[in-house]
């Protein structure tokens, strides 16, 4: 009778040192990434909240996206031709592995507006259907306006005027904003930029185009450095600045021949320089693979908009500078 007992309660030390044994150990990997990898950190600074279109914090006062054309990262980044650019990238958060969605440059500026390439070429007077950003933010009334170099008059549907040209301008490529004359009325000449800013009156969604002199597409990149200082200069000097706006400039796409790619090829049209910038924006380079779905997920994330298309492909990461800078 004791051998038999001392046998039970040997057997239960026995259970009890394999729990703990199993409770104290730290775990594995599993080939999963760890808690210090890029793509893990990617996914803890999105968290939750914007993975599902929720706010996570306060939403930025002003959101402003600036789109220069035809580079790819090592051309811009280090270059002497771009100091304010490389300025901007020392003093923000430079993304190092942005990548376009593909060429040419149409569909790169309809998917950061829809999350999806309808369009595939550099059509001219084409039209898409389905909704938008704007939807999105019209929606939450939440103001927003695209600003044009070059643009003759608001909702204009010339094809090209001088060195503005539609083939940078998504706005009038899709239906649901060309067709509807109040939404079409805040595409507008960027003229109207400087006094909309003075005014105090610049929407929370902000969309800047420079033509095609100042956007690196036909011009010197020194131009168009010096182009996009005087207009960041021009918004460090207004109230605006230091009501927690914050500014993304991007390129539509990489040289014609770079067709590296990330994100399970949702980006294939390059390597790009892509740079946030903004008094609360934490300086920093940021290595997770990013492309033009990113930064559409990453402008609804930040106002707690669901997420379109490819924005929400488990694929396409949301950019913390963009939705909420710590």
């Amino acid at each position: 009778m004791r051998s038999r007992r001392r046998l039970v309660l040997l057997s239960v030390m026995a259970v009890l040192v394999v729990l703990a044994a199993v409770w104290t150990s730290p775990p594995t990997s599993g080939g999963q990434p760890t808690s210090g990898s890029p793509a893990t950190a990617g996914a803890r600074a999105g968290g939750q909240a914007a993975r599902h279109g929720q706010r996570p914090g306060r939403p930025p006062a002003h959101l402003i996206v600036v789109v220069e054309e035809n580079h790819s990262f090592e051309q811009i980044i280090g270059s002497p031709a771009a100091p304010f650019l490389n300025h901007l990238a020392t003093h923000g958060t430079l993304l190092t592995h942005s990548y376009a969605v593909t060429h040419p440059s149409l569909p790169n500026y309809v998917a950061l507006l829809s999350g999806r390439t309808p369009i595939r070429n550099d059509c001219r007077a084409c039209t898409f259907g389905g909704p938008t950003l704007v939807d999105q933010l019209e929606a939450r009334r939440i103001s927003w306006a695209a600003y044009f170099q070059g643009l003759p008059r608001p909702c204009s549907m010339v094809t090209g005027a001088g060195a503005y040209t539609e083939a940078v301008d998504p706005f009038m490529h899709a239906a649901r904003i060309r067709d509807h004359p109040s939404r079409c009325d805040r595409v507008l000449p960027f003229s109207r930029f400087g006094v909309d800013l003075a005014g105090g009156r610049l929407p929370t969604v902000v969309f800047v185009m420079p033509d095609l002199h100042h956007e690196m597409h036909s011009g010197p990149v020194r131009v168009a450095d010096g182009w996009l200082r005087r207009l960041v200069g021009e918004l460090r000097a207004s109230p605006v600045w230091r009501q927690d706006t914050r500014l993304v400039v991007t390129f539509d796409e990489s040289r014609g021949r770079d067709v590296r790619s990330c994100c399970h090829r949702l980006g294939r049209g390059g390597r790009i320089p892509t740079i946030v910038a903004g008094p609360r924006v934490p300086r920093g380079r940021d290595p997770v693979p990013y492309t033009h779905y990113s930064l559409l997920r990453s402008i609804e994330a930040a106002y707690g908009l669901p997420f379109l298309g490819h924005a929400g492909d488990p694929a396409t990461a949301t950019i913390p500078a963009v939705a909420h800078p710590s």
